[in-house]
């Protein structure tokens, strides 16, 4: 080996010395300082740079963010009616804002809902105010009629009152040419109710002083023309004379002129004529009913037209027993209230008179 090696030294003069043994120790010359030098100029490369690493930044805990749909919202709802006047307390609904409004419309008794102002499906504020207006029902109508007071004949279409419900009404008679009023049935006024009402305004006319429902009869002296009503148009027919005619009512005319009704629209003039009890034959017919005043003690005066007279009667529906000038006192000793419910005041044995001309004193008579 030792030949090899000498021959290797000759052939390659400049051959490194032969390493040692990895189990001796060798000692390492020292590396040469190097010289420094400008660094290149970098050159652009279309290979992918390597990223550089970064540290990671340490964790931080974020700071809570309030979100819009986890605020709170307040909407308050009044009831009022139509005069804003509250009809129950205020409501207070509680919410997230942007989030549905869970709301019902109240029903109240009585009223319906008319208007909404400022309400919406969502809480679209933290604090919103909404109005619902209400109105009440409307009530049964109270429906008037006005009437002929003796011959139940309709003097104009039946007129129609209508108001809310728990509102008040107040009526009063209407004016009807030629009539005037004579009695009212009826509640006139009130509140308007759940319940229809009615009014019954009967009428007389302004010519006719006194009418007397009677059960008598009348004989005619003398041919007579039939008319529609008193001092009305004439048909073209008469009734005989000697003829006899059952009488229904007896009109006395302001006038002083007096009419008979024979029965529906056939009116003749008293002249000329006998009123009696039919006494030739017995036709079954009613007697009148006799008159029983009952006790009533009172003062009064005669309430007419001033420098006018208003007749008596010996009964009431009777003949004429005489007149009493307006303003002249009356001692009153009976009542009687007819089938019509009118009201005739006994003044004396036979004297009587219709309680519409009679203005009763305050204090009762001693």
């Amino acid at each position: 080996m030792a030949f090899f090696d000498w021959l290797r030294r000759v052939i390659e003069p400049n051959q490194a010395p032969k390493r040692r043994p990895r189990h001796a120790q060798t000692r390492r010359r020292p590396e040469p300082t190097p010289i420094p030098q400008e660094a290149p100029e970098p050159r652009a490369t279309s290979l992918p740079l390597a990223p550089t690493p970064v540290s990671p930044a340490p964790p931080t805990t974020p700071k809570p963010v309030a979100k819009a749909s986890q605020v709170a919202a307040t909407l308050v709802v009044r009831l009022v009616d139509n005069q804003n006047q509250p009809l129950q307390p205020a409501l207070v609904l509680t919410g997230v804002l942007n989030q549905p409004v869970n709301f019902r419309f109240p029903k109240i008794a009585g009223y319906a809902l008319r208007d909404v102002h400022g309400f919406t499906q969502d809480y679209i504020s933290e604090y919103g105010l909404t109005t619902l207006v209400y109105v009440r029902h409307w009530g049964q109508p109270i429906i008037s009629y006005l009437v002929d007071y003796d011959t139940g004949r309709l003097l104009e279409l039946p007129g129609i009152l209508r108001g809310r419900l728990g509102t008040a009404f107040s009526m009063t008679p209407p004016s009807v040419e030629n009539y005037h009023i004579f009695q009212a049935q009826g509640q006139q006024r009130g509140t308007f109710s759940q319940h229809p009402g009615q009014v019954v305004y009967y009428y007389r006319r302004d010519s006719w002083q006194m009418v007397q429902r009677v059960h008598q009869f009348v004989f005619l002296q003398a041919d007579h023309q039939v008319f529609d009503g008193p001092n009305g148009q004439a048909y073209g027919y008469q009734f005989p004379t000697d003829s006899l005619w059952r009488l229904f009512m007896i009109i006395t005319l302001t006038n002083g002129d007096v009419w008979y009704n024979l029965g529906g629209e056939q009116w003749l003039s008293a002249k000329e004529t006998v009123r009696r009890e039919h006494q030739f034959i017995d036709l079954g017919l009613p007697e009148p009913d006799q008159w029983h005043p009952e006790p009533f003690e009172r003062i009064g005066t005669v309430d007419y037209v001033p420098g006018k007279a208003v007749s008596i009667y010996h009964e009431p529906y009777g003949e004429t027993a005489g007149q009493l000038d307006h303003g002249e006192a009356l001692d009153i000793r009976g009542r009687i209230v007819d089938d019509q419910q009118l009201v005739w005041y006994q003044i004396g044995p036979d004297a009587y008179i219709n309680a519409r001309y009679v203005r009763l004193a305050l204090v009762a008579y001693a």
